[in-house]
């Protein structure tokens, strides 16, 4: 008797089809579009905080804020003083509300995820988005 070598069409198909019944269970159980949304919210929290710390930057110079912050990707001078190198901008490719009141301010994106993250706050003070920072005193 001849010995066979490799395996038949049959067991190959019989393996790619348990695979890709695997592969739909692990796709349809991980959610890989969720993780890509909290990546891109947790990346714009990130961003509201460097906004943020740029502001008060800002403020310990001059005593006030900015009427208006630069769009996002263009630098952000004032005199010799660099604030920020790059403003960041939404991962979706957005910007973020600034809304100035008296000593006040909103930063705010518009979250993802539902309900947005712990650390956010609704508009206060004329911002749009379900993500707000403003300043700490």
């Amino acid at each position: 008797m001849r010995k066979r070598e490799g395996f038949s069409l049959i067991e190959l198909l019989v393996v790619v089809a348990i695979l890709g019944i695997l592969t739909g269970i692990a796709v349809a159980v991980l959610n890989p579009v969720q993780f890509f949304r909290q990546g891109r919210d947790g990346r714009r929290l990130s961003d509201l905080t460097t906004i943020q710390a740029a502001l008060e930057q800002y403020y310990a110079e001059n005593n006030s804020y900015p009427a208006s912050i630069p769009s996002a990707g263009s630098a952000w001078t004032s005199g010799s003083i660099t604030y920020l190198k790059s403003v960041p901008g939404d991962p979706s490719g957005g910007s973020y509300s600034y809304a100035l009141s008296g000593s006040n301010y909103d930063i705010c994106a518009t979250m993802e995820s539902t309900p947005p993250p712990s650390d956010c706050r609704s508009p206060a003070y004329g911002g749009s988005g379900n993500c707000c920072l403003t300043n700490p005193f």
